[in-house]
């Protein structure tokens, strides 16, 4: 009777386990399938205006990624977008340490309070209307950057903007001497 109760014992573990396995598959095929419902021919990912909207981690996006004015709160923490990122108007709290992106990232108009060091960003960086206080050191920008209506007051003593820096009628105390711009600060 002890070598039957082992062997189902054993063979339940096995079922349970290859139950689990499968769950778990499942749940990740699942989300990169409705992942493709809002993916174009080019790559790009629209969840503009979505509601309780999780996205599947590590992500790769081949295009840009749309997240305007959703509800979403977190990034996975892999991110990587090869085009633009847009989270103006999203509920995002917090941006991933090892973010990726290949072209603008808009921020306008979020909470967000703060930003990962040595972040980034090879087109436009807009800061737009959010509540950040300073920028992060190392910051790289490959275009403009956009700080209008924040409440920044010192640029970090390392950054290289290669655009403009639009200031949007905040006051600085001080500009570094050593950040590096390739364009003009505009007031």
């Amino acid at each position: 009777m002890s070598k039957k109760i082992r062997q189902f014992c054993q063979s339940s573990m096995i079922f349970l386990s290859l139950s689990v396995l499968q769950a778990y598959a499942s749940d990740q095929f699942v989300s990169e399938l409705k992942l493709l419902n809002y993916t174009d021919s080019y790559g790009n990912v629209s969840l503009r205006h979505s509601k309780l909207i999780q996205l599947p981690d590590p992500l790769h996006i081949k295009g840009n990624l749309d997240l305007e004015n959703s509800d979403l709160r977190l990034l996975p923490k892999k991110t990587r977008v090869d085009g633009n990122l847009d989270l103006a108007y999203s509920h995002i709290t917090k941006l991933p340490t090892k973010l990726e992106i290949g072209g603008y990232l808009n921020l306008a108009h979020t909470h967000l309070t703060h930003i990962p060091p040595n972040l980034r960003v090879p087109g436009d960086l807009s800061l737009i209307g959010m509540p950040i206080k300073q920028l992060p050191h190392n910051l790289f920008v490959g275009g403009n950057l956009y700080l209008a209506h924040t409440q920044i007051t010192t640029l970090p003593q390392t950054m290289n903007i290669r655009g403009d820096i639009y200031l949007g009628g905040i006051r600085l105390e001080s500009i570094p001497k050593n950040i590096k711009v390739g364009g003009k600060i505009y007031q």
